[in-house]
C-alpha cells in the first residue's frame, strides 16, 4: 500500500559518519487515510563508497500496526564531501528509504 511519511527527531551525538543516541518519530499516512506513529529507539550506521546507510529500529506506538516492530533503512548520498562535514556538520542528504512493519 502506498504511504507518505514524515520523520522528525534529534540526534545530539550524530557525526559525519554515525547517527547515535537518536530519538526519532515518524508519522506515516496511508493511501486509505489511516496512519501509524512510529518511535525509533536505536540505529546503526554504515558508510560504504560514499553512501551513508542508516537502519532505524523501533515500534509502532499508535495507529495501524500498533505494538509491532518497525525498521526503516535509508541509503543516502550526502550533499557534501566528508571533509566538509567535519567543519560544518552534516547539512543534508537525499536518497532511497524503505519502511518495514513486522506482522
Amino acid at each position: 500500500m502506498s504511504a507518505t511519511g514524515s520523520l522528525e527527531g534529534v540526534s545530539p551525538e550524530a557525526s559525519c559518519v554515525a547517527l547515535t543516541n537518536s530519538r526519532l518519530t515518524e508519522d506515516v499516512r496511508y493511501a486509505d487515510g489511516k496512519r501509524s506513529l512510529i518511535t525509533y529507539s536505536s540505529s546503526t550506521t554504515l558508510r560504504v563508497a560514499g553512501v551513508l546507510v542508516v537502519r532505524l529500529s523501533g515500534r509502532v506506538a499508535e495507529g495501524r500496526g500498533e505494538g509491532h516492530s518497525a525498521q526503516r533503512t535509508v541509503a543516502a548520498l550526502p550533499n557534501q564531501l566528508p571533509t566538509q562535514c567535519l567543519t560544518s556538520g552534516l547539512q543534508g542528504s537525499s536518497g532511497q528509504a524503505q519502511l518495514e512493519i513486522q506482522p
